[in-house]
């Protein structure tokens, strides 16, 4: 392969008169169909056909959800507006967080060392998975 290839077959479209004049280029990049490839007409992946739908999953696991929500209110004898207005308050939030900042002080120093080293833990693997390159459709 001399020069004259080796750009030819690093970019075809600048080099198009190269098949003219090589036969051995010719015959081995003369048959292939330097046209642009239309991605919309490209067949869908097995799971990207239209048989496999998780919408409706989601949206009956989140309707069972609000089922559950509705009887567990009525059996408080509460509404649920008003459970979630309770629930959702800053002071309710705010007494969860500091109970459990009161239990980590309480907690042995056993457990205190346990708990930052699965903080850090943890973070470093989130920052691991973020830093990783994604594998897009060039993958």
């Amino acid at each position: 392969m001399n020069d004259a290839c080796q750009r030819y077959a690093e970019d075809p479209e600048a080099n198009p008169a190269h098949l003219r004049e090589c036969a051995k280029c010719r015959d081995l990049y003369g048959s292939v169909d330097s046209r642009s490839l239309r991605v919309d007409a490209l067949p869908l992946a097995p799971w990207e056909g239209a048989n496999h739908r998780s919408w409706p999953l989601v949206l009956g696991g989140a309707l069972g959800l609000l089922a559950i929500a509705f009887a567990l209110c009525a059996a408080a004898g509460i509404s649920l507006i008003a459970a979630l207005r309770t629930g959702m308050s800053a002071g309710v939030v705010r007494g969860y967080v500091s109970a459990g900042a009161e239990a980590l002080r309480a907690a042995s120093i056993v457990w205190q060392i346990a708990f930052g080293f699965a903080f850090i833990l943890v973070n470093t693997v989130l920052v691991l998975l973020l830093r990783r390159a994604p594998r897009g459709i060039d993958a």
